[in-house]
Order: structure tokens, then C-alpha cells, then sequence
């Protein structure tokens, strides 16, 4: 599945429902990391860092290995300063 994409030069922002999904996937993460970790919340900070790299690690790793996509709504700003919107990192 293609996206069509429609570029901007306004500066575009998240939708509601798009943040929802993104922090949807990062609960999830965080708590399989606290499972992997067997660790609580309260010894393990939530982090950003660690929550974003592993995130990264597994949409790759499902892509690659299994071709199962994961949507994770962005903004994508290009080197001319056009943007658009970008549901999955990989087709």
C-alpha cells in the first residue's frame, strides 16, 4: 500500500488521533521493556531515548523479517522545508 503524499509548506503538527497512536506505541514499548527488564516503574525512568531506539528496533525487525508494517504517525519535513504527513516507516 502506497501513500499519497500531499506536501506543505505549513508547518504541520500532529492530529489528535495520531498523537493517541504514537502514545499508544510508546506505553506498550515502555511496558515491554519493564517486562524484558523485570523491573517497575518506579526503577526504571521512563526515557524517551531507550523508549524511541527500541521502538525503531522493532518496527525494523518486523518489517524485515516478517513484513508486518507498524503505524506510527510523523511528520516528515524535507531538506526544501516542505512537509508531510507519514503513517509507516516502511512499504
Amino acid at each position: 500500500m502506497t501513500e499519497t503524499l500531499e506536501l506543505t509548506e505549513e508547518e504541520l503538527e500532529l492530529t489528535d488521533e495520531m498523537s493517541e497512536r504514537n502514545d499508544e506505541i510508546d506505553n506498550a514499548v515502555y511496558d515491554l521493556i519493564l517486562t524484558l527488564a523485570e523491573k517497575e516503574p518506579d526503577e526504571l525512568e521512563w526515557d524517551m531515548a531507550i523508549i524511541g531506539n527500541a521502538t525503531d528496533i522493532l518496527k525494523e525487525f518486523l518489517w524485515n523479517n516478517f513484513q508486518i508494517r507498524v503505524r506510527h504517525p510523523g511528520v516528515v519535513t524535507n531538506e526544501d522545508g516542505t512537509q508531510y504527513y507519514a503513517e509507516y516507516d516502511y512499504e
